[in-house]
């Protein structure tokens, strides 16, 4: 199957020549402006800060496709600013947390590190055709005063960044998303990758992607595969808990 890849448009925060970079990457119906508070405190902590529109997303270009090989397609051209690699860290959430995984096992000299926020590596099948009611109808109707209703620990501008990129998105790319990848296991692109792996899982009580069993069963086939929950954090763990996430980020492997 024939994967172009399409080119990605990006956002920078901080200094080009800073001697860290990081490349952050968005879930689903979701932006890279949406890294806003995330990619803020990496730049002020002296990061070279990086996050493209995956294809589908935001201002990116529409495919016919959106299986997990397209993307990686994509991204794998990202480079760090100067076009040296690899990059220092590498942090996905949901759809991106998967994206970073399989690109990072598929090119070992891509990123050194990854922090994956409640990644969605393993979906049973009985799951998907839920998962593509509920996000299509989260397209549809996004409202940013029902998020904050319903997710009252986000910033506002969580809220509204992340109803207009909804909005962007189209039942389309979620379905075929959702559709184009399964079997949906990708817990050998974890098993495979020989960098350090950090996953922030979302709180058990808030319906976590991520879940204690597909941990485990990871830890048991890479010896740098580390996780652990937020506690109180939904889906979103980056916007529930913003400090979590940078201090993982920032803290050594």
């Amino acid at each position: 199957m024939d994967h172009t890849p399409v080119q990605l448009p990006v956002l920078h925060w901080g200094r080009q020549d800073a001697p860290r970079r990081v490349l952050l990457l968005h879930g689903l119906t979701s932006a890279a402006a949406c890294w806003w508070r995330v990619a803020d405190e990496l730049a002020g902590a002296g990061w070279s800060v990086t996050a493209p529109d995956l294809r589908g997303h935001g201002l990116a270009p529409r495919t016919r496709r959106y299986d997990i090989d397209g993307f990686v397609a994509d991204v794998l051209p990202v480079r760090p600013p100067g076009g040296a690699s690899p990059w220092d860290l590498v942090v996905g959430h949901s759809l991106g947390g998967l994206v970073a995984a399989a690109a990072a096992s598929a090119d070992h000299g891509w990123a050194d590190r990854l922090l994956l926020l409640d990644p969605v590596i393993t979906v049973r099948e009985e799951m998907i055709e839920g998962f593509v009611r509920s996000v299509s109808a989260e397209v549809r109707n996004a409202d940013p005063e029902q998020m904050l209703r319903e997710n009252p620990h986000w910033h506002r501008e969580d809220a509204y960044l992340k109803a207009q990129a909804a909005r962007r998105t189209t039942p389309y790319v979620v379905e075929r998303f959702l559709r184009d990848n399964g079997p949906w296991s990708y817990e050998k692109a974890l098993a495979a990758y020989p960098g350090p792996v950090t996953v922030l899982a979302a709180d058990p009580s808030r319906g976590p992607v991520f879940t204690a069993e597909v941990g485990r069963r990871i830890e048991s086939l890479n010896s740098g595969f580390r996780w652990s929950v937020v506690e109180g954090a939904g889906h979103s763990v980056y916007r529930d808990n913003p400090d979590a996430v940078i201090a993982a980020a920032l803290r050594s492997p």
